[in-house]
C-alpha cells in the first residue's frame, strides 16, 4: 500500500515539474504493474496496458471530443463570437453595468457551442475587454468578469470534460449534459448578481434602451450561431442523434457558417483548425489511455478500498463525503488541468462513490465544477495564463481579482451538494 501511495506522490511530483500528465501516468502505471506482477519483464505488464489502451480508445463516445473541439475553434475564427457578443451587449445595455452582464451572457451562449474555457477566454475575452474598456469600465473589473465568465463554458453542455467523465464512469453522456444545464445557469446568475452589486457600488455606466430595429438586426446577425445549442440539445432530447453524432453535427454546422455563410474561414485556415483539433484530441486520448491504466493499477493494489475505508472512518454520510471530496478536488485543481484530473481520479473514486451510494451523475457534475475552479487559481490557472495578454493584467493580480468569483462558484457547488435534485431532475424527466 505504501509503495503505491509513493507512486501517486511521484506522479504528483512529475506533474508539478511540468512533465506531461499522460506520459507521467503511463510511467507510473508501468512501474506499478511491474511491482504488482513482481517482474519488470512479465508480459502481463505490457499486455494489460495495451489491452486498456484498445478498450478505452475503442469507444464511440470519444469521437465527440475532436468534433466539439473543432466546433469551438471554428466558432472563434468564423466571426461568430463578434455576432454573439454584439447581440447580448445590445440587449443588456439598459442594465447597470450592462457590459458586465453581456460578458457573462455571451459566455453562456458560447458555452453551448464550444465547451472550452480557454476558447472562451481567448476568443470572447478579446472582444469583451475591448468593449468594456471603450465604454468606461475599469481594467481590473473587466478582467475579473472576463476570467470568471470563462468558468461557465466547461459546465454548460456540450462540455468536453463531461464527455471524458462519462467515458471513465460509464454513465450516459446525455444524462451528464442535461444534468449540467441548471448548475451552469446557476453559476451565470450568481456571477451576474455580483456584477450588479459591483456596478451599483462603483456607479458603472448604464446604456439607453435599444430601439427595436437595431436590436432585431443584431438578433438576426446572431440567429444562426444561436441555433447551435438548440440543435445539439434539442437533437439529443428528440432522439434524432446521439451526443457523439451531435458533436459531428455541431462541427459541420460551424464549418458551414464559417466557410459558406459568413465566408470568414478559408481553406487554409479550415485545415489549420482541423489540424489543431486533431492534435488537442490526440493529447486527450493519450491521457485517457495512461490514466486509465494508472487507475486500474490503483484499484488492483487495493488503494481504492483503503481510500473508502479511510473515508468511512471519517463519515458515513454521502453528503459529507462529497464535501470532503470537494476539498480534495480543489487541491488537485491547483496543480492539474480539469480534463486530465477527471480522467485520472474518476476510476479511483468510483468504488468509493458506489460504496456510499452516491449518484455518479451527481458526483460527476460536482467533481467537474470543483476542478474547474483550478482554471482561475495558481499555480496552473490555465485561463489566467491565457488572459494575461488579453487583459494586460499581471498573473498575480488577475488571480486576486478572481477570488470573489471562485468563492461564489464554490457556494453554488455547495448548494448542488445539499440539493442534488437541482442536478438530477432534468435527466430524470427528459430521459
Amino acid at each position: 500500500m505504501i509503495v503505491y501511495l509513493a507512486l501517486t506522490l511521484a506522479l504528483i511530483a512529475l506533474i508539478l515539474t511540468g512533465f506531461p500528465v499522460g506520459f507521467g501516468a503511463g510511467l507510473v502505471a508501468a512501474t506499478g504493474a511491474m511491482i504488482l506482477f513482481g517482474d519488470m519483464f512479465d508480459p502481463r505488464v505490457s499486455t494489460m496496458i495495451a489491452r486498456l489502451a484498445i478498450s478505452k480508445i475503442d469507444n464511440f463516445l470519444l469521437l465527440a471530443i475532436p468534433f466539439f473541439l473543432l466546433a469551438g475553434r471554428l466558432m472563434n475564427t468564423g466571426g461568430i463570437t463578434d455576432r454573439l457578443f454584439g447581440f447580448v451587449a445590445m440587449a443588456t445595455q439598459p442594465l447597470k453595468g450592462g457590459l458586465g452582464h453581456a460578458n457573462i451572457g455571451a459566455s453562456v451562449l458560447f458555452a453551448g457551442m464550444s465547451g472550452s474555457a480557454t476558447a472562451d477566454a481567448v476568443g470572447l475575452g478579446t472582444i469583451e475587454m475591448r468593449a468594456m474598456l471603450a465604454n468606461g469600465y475599469d481594467r481590473p473589473f473587466s478582467a475579473g468578469v472576463t476570467a470568471a465568465s470563462s468558468l461557465i463554458s466547461p459546465v454548460i453542455p456540450p462540455s468536453i470534460v463531461l464527455v471524458a467523465y462519462a467515458v471513465q464512469a460509464e454513465v450516459s453522456v446525455a444524462a451528464m449534459f442535461f444534468a449540467a444545464i441548471v448548475p451552469g445557469l446557476m453559476l451565470a446568475f450568481v456571477f451576474m448578481g455580483y456584477v450588479s452589486y459591483r456596478a451599483w457600488r462603483n456607479d458603472y455606466p448604464t446604456g439607453p434602451w435599444p430601439s427595436l430595429v437595431p436590436l432585431a438586426r443584431a438578433f438576426a446577425n446572431a440567429l444562426l450561431p444561436l441555433l447551435t445549442p438548440l440543435i445539439i440539445i434539442g437533437g439529443i432530447y428528440a432522439g434524432i442523434f446521439t451526443p457523439t453524432e451531435a458533436a459531428a453535427v455541431a462541427a459541420l454546422y460551424a464549418t458551414i457558417l464559417g466557410v459558406f455563410v459568413y465566408r470568414a474561414v478559408g481553406p487554409r485556415q479550415l485545415w489549420r483548425e482541423i489540424r489543431g483539433a486533431l492534435v488537442d484530441s490526440a493529447v486527450i486520448m493519450l491521457i485517457i489511455v495512461f490514466t486509465s491504466a494508472f487507475g486500474v493499477i490503483m484499484i488492483r493494489a487495493q488503494v481504492a478500498g483503503e481510500l473508502a475505508s479511510t473515508l468511512s472512518a471519517l463519515t458515513g454520510d454521502p453528503t459529507v463525503l462529497l464535501f470532503l471530496l470537494t476539498g480534495f478536488w480543489l487541491l488537485v485543481g491547483f496543480f492539474m488541468a480539469q480534463t486530465p484530473a477527471v480522467l485520472l481520479l474518476t476510476p479511483i473514486l468510483l468504488p468509493t462513490a458506489n460504496a456510499y451510494g452516491v449518484d455518479l451523475v451527481h458526483m460527476g457534475i460536482v467533481m467537474s465544477m470543483t476542478l474547474t475552479l483550478g482554471l482561475l487559481t495558481p499555480p496552473v490557472g490555465m485561463v489566467l495564463y491565457a488572459l494575461v495578454r488579453v487583459t494586460e493584467v499581471s498573473f498575480e493580480k488577475l488571480a486576486i481579482l478572481c477570488l470573489p468569483y471562485v468563492a461564489l462558484a464554490y457556494l453554488v457547488i455547495a448548494i448542488l451538494i445539499l440539493m442534488p435534485d437541482l442536478v438530477l431532475y432534468l435527466p430524470s424527466v427528459l430521459l
